[in-house]
């Protein structure tokens, strides 16, 4: 018998298209799993030192310094140590809200402060920061609109803890969601889904300013 024009080539050639077919799917999904083509050139966040400022939607944040502070005991001849972190927050939203708490361990943190996501290092201890607007002596916990104002966190250090060289923050951004009859207010961005951790917006490096006495 005499076999069709080009041989075995011509019966095997229909079967190149599935194959090739199969490649770019299998590629297609492995894209998708990864999180899609628009999140896998997602930009890193943006990296802050001493001085600079972040647009957090609902606040735009300087972060001024950090430094550590002794605190002596007159009576015992020891003292505290204390991390401080000065920050100047202006409140760009049309109402009063407060400074707030970062989150710690399962505790979600809230108002401003929640915003601060996480410092490296982690200070140890079973109290979380103070957070407080000083105005003349007399500290406050409120953020007024339009209004500049210097807030100070604080932590105690635990006893025999000398403080960091420096510090890293995580720092979040805020967004007023659109929804047709439920006012949300200012939420954290998430990183993704509503389950998602909030976003990492901004990484703020700190010296920590040594010597200082409360």
């Amino acid at each position: 018998m005499t076999s069709p024009p080009g041989g075995e080539t011509g019966k095997r050639r229909p079967i190149a298209v599935p194959v090739a077919a199969l490649v770019i799917a299998t590629g297609l999904g492995i894209t998708a799993a990864l999180g899609g083509f628009a999140e896998a050139s997602e930009a890193p966040p943006e990296q802050l030192g001493p001085g600079s400022s972040l647009d957090q939607g609902e606040f735009t944040t300087k972060f001024t310094e950090a430094r550590s502070l002794f605190q002596r005991d007159p009576f015992s001849g020891g003292g505290k140590r204390f991390l401080e972190i000065e920050l100047e927050v202006t409140n760009k939203s049309d109402e009063t809200t407060g400074v707030g708490a970062p989150g710690r361990g399962k505790t979600p943190g809230f108002m401003f402060a929640q915003s601060l996501l996480k410092m490296d290092p982690e200070i140890g201890g079973d109290l979380g920061p103070t957070v407080s607007v000083p105005d003349e002596g007399v500290p406050s916990r409120q953020l007024h609109p339009g209004m500049t104002s210097t807030v100070v966190v604080r932590y105690e250090l635990p006893a025999g803890d000398h403080p960091p060289k420096q510090i890293k923050l995580d720092v979040g951004v805020f967004e007023e969601p659109e929804t047709f009859n439920i006012d949300l207010g200012w939420v954290l961005v998430k990183d993704g889904d509503a389950d998602a951790p909030p976003k990492v917006a901004a990484q703020v490096t700190l010296p920590v300013n040594q010597g200082g006495t409360l």
